[in-house]
């Protein structure tokens, strides 16, 4: 199928009757960058895959490579010192790897959307929230400025910002950071995209906006039958929305599982040692919360064998000398350990 033929979807081949189709298919994804010290693998052979109609969440601690592998979905590693050095990134069968500039360009924006970590970064500061808004539509959709302006109007009202057509004239600078971020969701949901790609989309948000921006972006999947890859810290977060979960470490899935799995039955110390680092509500106010010895290993100089093993306290002679690789531990669960499941 070409480009072309997936950015013009046929009335009869409804997305409602496509729901738990492979979307997006990662496979053996790396990502290399140039510093000062030499390559550095950010990304590591990571492979996973999102369907139509669920959410997909990738966690892990700053630096585990996660927000790399978010950027590297669109081609937007910036290059330099980034590059993709090897790995498949499957789009309803086509590599978008391989896509000419002209064609991801049509699917940026359009069949995928991207929410960003921090929306004062995405946002043009010297443009209007309402031009910012209908871009899309007029590049993707061929909208004039005054339908483009309306359909913008629209969006803002559906995240919950009041008085759209006035606040369509305001600047990015006189919206609040949880109205920002609203305006970045009702940018990728202008076209009605396939995939939505967030990036920490919550960062710096008190809870009660934090809830508002999540069901926004569940709304977005549920109506309109798309997907959404969510790429966070928050387990909390990953707990509420997320379907599957793939946990991430110094550049690798380290374990992959259905979300009711994973916090039910972790199978990786690293994963555990997350769960047991988050307050619960079964537990007391004055309940210590359990910490990971250590810090995240530097990229530049990775232990050999398992990278988690310096921080592990199950850790046994096999890890410190060879690499772990994701297996099954279930028909619905991975992980990478060479520890005694349940030892």
């Amino acid at each position: 199928m070409s480009v072309s033929e997936t950015a013009s979807m046929s009335e009869t081949d409804r997305p409602e009757d496509r729901v738990g189709e492979v979307l997006l298919d990662v496979r053996d994804l790396k990502i290399t960058f140039s510093t000062r010290h030499g390559e550095i693998n950010a990304v590591n052979g990571v492979s996973f895959d999102v369907r139509r109609g669920e959410i997909v969440a990738i966690v892990g601690e700053s630096g585990c490579g996660k927000s790399a592998t978010a950027l590297s979905l669109l081609r937007l590693i910036p290059d330099p010192p980034g590059r993709i050095t090897g790995g498949e990134i499957l789009f309803e069968g086509n590599d978008l790897r391989r896509m000419s500039t002209k064609d991801i360009e049509r699917v940026r924006g359009n069949r995928i959307a991207m929410v960003f970590q921090e929306p004062m970064t995405s946002l043009n500061p010297v443009h209007t929230i309402g031009r910012q808004v209908g871009e899309p539509l007029r590049v993707h959709r061929g909208a004039s400025v005054e339908e483009a302006f309306h359909k913008a109007a629209e969006l803002l009202g559906f995240v919950n910002i009041s008085e759209p057509e006035v606040r369509m004239r305001n600047y990015p600078h006189q919206f609040s950071g949880g109205m920002r971020q609203r305006v970045t969701i009702a940018m990728g949901m202008g076209c009605k995209p396939d995939l939505i790609i967030a990036d920490e989309p919550t960062t710096a948000l008190d809870v009660t906006i934090q809830a508002q921006v999540l069901e926004l972006l569940r709304q977005q999947v549920d109506d309109n039958h798309s997907a959404l890859l969510i790429i966070t810290h928050n387990l909390g977060v990953v707990a509420q929305y997320a379907d599957r979960v793939n946990v991430m470490y110094a550049g690798r899935i380290v374990e992959s599982a259905q979300a009711y799995e994973l916090y039910s039955d972790p199978r990786h110390p690293y994963t555990v040692g997350l769960l047991q680092s988050v307050p619960r509500l079964d537990q007391p106010p004055t309940a210590r919360l359990a910490e990971i010895d250590g810090l995240p290993p530097d990229p530049s100089n990775l232990p050999v064998g398992c990278a988690f093993h310096p921080r592990c306290p199950r850790a046994i002679d096999r890890c410190r000398v060879q690499m772990p690789t994701l297996e099954a531990v279930s028909p619905t669960h991975k992980r990478a350990c060479w520890v005694d499941d349940h030892g």
